[in-house]
């Protein structure tokens, strides 16, 4: 089975319940930084940039071509080195990070996303729904009618459409076929980042809806006037912002309310964090950002932002980009009272999308100044023992859903294990490994179908 599809079939699992113990126990670390980049779009034509997080120094990454006017990112696959986005004409481009060169995908394109497998889900003019995995067309036979404003590619090769309320009705799409059909009320939505589940916040309600299920909706009553909601990465957690002035989360398997999160007032919007260690609210009023430590369960602080459908957003699980006037900063979110890392002057214009990704021979210079090992082997510990090797995949504050998750995954046939917290304020972390390299455990996280990154302890797990 192809390691995606492991991963997928895991967190489904994880639906039966039960708690399975992982054997062994890693030591403690602190929390990683992943290697991560900022990647800078001209709205106006121009050339693609790169920025180092979190001081967002220029890389000396620049695309070859100059492309055209970009209208909005659609998202990456970064197995590929691919970067896609739809320009003022309508055109899909396709940028390789590698090669930094730009080729049109597909014209006269109205709506695209991308699957967490890399597959591109293109709908054109005529509403006609075109796949495209390695560079290969594949056109649906089932059309769209109306307005989406949802669309969510899946692990299984399909495409999840969610319409716009009184445009027709949510379903998944295969080349072959629409199936899983159901009307769905008006309200935020938000999907898990495996595309199997999304939820509609309605009120006196959220609305689940699964295609895949035998019954394809539920409800999960609500009190407090659902606005907003967001999974965490992994899919075990439903972020609930109600008119109450708090985030409520929920169990997504059971539907339990699990904690509530207090804020300074109701919030019309949540943002996730790429590896579950923040979530981002969006005030009903005012351009500003509370910051929710998702560890904690807490909110940290607030900031100045103006909201947009590309910021702000957190880059390498610590810089919180905004756009602040003409510029774009990046802040500290580890460091009291957030402090400025670094600002991009005059990129309050263009579009901006943070990778897991650096450019190879920075990606060396980034590993020797943070003193970890090489991707070609592994550096000695103190005692004298090569250090291991993990990719860190999920992260969370209940002890029982780390080990369940790391239960299923090992159950899956990878090598998973949890990270116990090294203090009440740090979360339990869901690892792979050990690697004997670093690459190894990248080209494992490259196959994987939900966000992963590396991290190297200096000891080794305990027998």
């Amino acid at each position: 089975m192809h390691p995606r599809s492991i991963v997928g079939a895991a967190l489904v699992l994880a639906a039966c319940g039960g708690t399975e113990r992982p054997a062994g126990r890693l030591p403690d670390v602190p929390r990683a930084t992943p290697l991560a980049s900022v990647l800078r779009l001209p709205q106006a034509g121009g050339q693609a940039r790169l920025y180092r997080i979190p001081g967002l120094a220029e890389s000396a990454w620049k695309e070859a071509d100059k492309i055209s006017a970009v209208r909005r990112v659609v998202g990456t696959d970064l197995e590929q080195a691919a970067v896609y986005a739809l320009d003022a004409k309508n055109n899909l481009l396709g940028l390789d990070l590698e090669s930094r060169r730009t080729r049109n995908v597909l014209s006269q394109v109205r709506e695209a996303t991308v699957g967490p497998d890399g597959t591109v889900y293109a709908v054109d003019s005529g509403a006609v729904v075109t796949q495209i995995v390695r560079r290969t067309p594949v056109r649906f036979r089932t059309k769209l009618a109306g307005t989406m404003r949802g669309l969510y590619g899946t692990m299984n090769g399909s495409l999840v459409t969610v319409p716009a309320a009184g445009h027709g009705e949510a379903m998944a799409l295969t080349p072959d076929q629409a199936q899983g059909r159901a009307a769905l009320p008006g309200g935020n939505a938000a999907a898990t980042y495996l595309g199997d589940l999304v939820a509609v916040a309605a009120d006196s309600a959220v609305i689940l809806y699964e295609p895949q299920a035998k019954q394809p909706v539920r409800v999960l009553a609500v009190s407090g006037h659902a606005r907003a909601v967001a999974f965490s990465p992994s899919g075990h957690r439903l972020y609930v912002a109600r008119g109450e002035g708090d985030i409520q989360t929920f169990d997504r398997f059971s539907g339990e309310a699990l904690e509530s999160i207090s804020l300074p007032g109701p919030a019309r919007e949540l943002r996730g964090d790429t590896y579950g260690a923040w979530l981002l609210a969006r005030p009903e009023r005012g351009d500003s950002a509370w910051v929710v430590d998702a560890a904690t369960g807490r909110l940290a602080g607030a900031v100045a932002a103006k909201w947009a459908v590309d910021l702000p957003a957190v880059a390498g699980g610590r810089a919180l980009l905004v756009r602040s006037g003409a510029d774009v900063r990046a802040l500290d979110l580890t460091a009291k009272g957030f402090p400025v890392t670094g600002t991009v002057a005059g990129g309050a214009d263009d579009l901006w999308l943070p990778l897991a990704w650096l450019p190879p021979e920075e990606e060396r210079q980034e590993l020797a100044s943070a003193g970890a090992p090489d991707s070609g082997g592994t550096t000695p510990d103190s005692s004298g023992a090569p250090s291991a090797i993990y990719l860190q995949v999920s992260s969370s504050r209940n002890p029982a859903w780390a080990d369940e998750l790391a239960g299923k995954l090992k159950a899956a046939g990878l090598p998973a294990s949890v990270l116990a917290p090294k203090s009440g304020e740090e979360a339990y972390r869901v690892v792979l490994g050990p690697y004997a390299t670093r690459e190894q455990a990248e080209a494992t996280g490259k196959g994987l179908g939900m966000p992963s990154f590396v991290i190297t302890p200096q000891d080794q797990p305990a027998q």
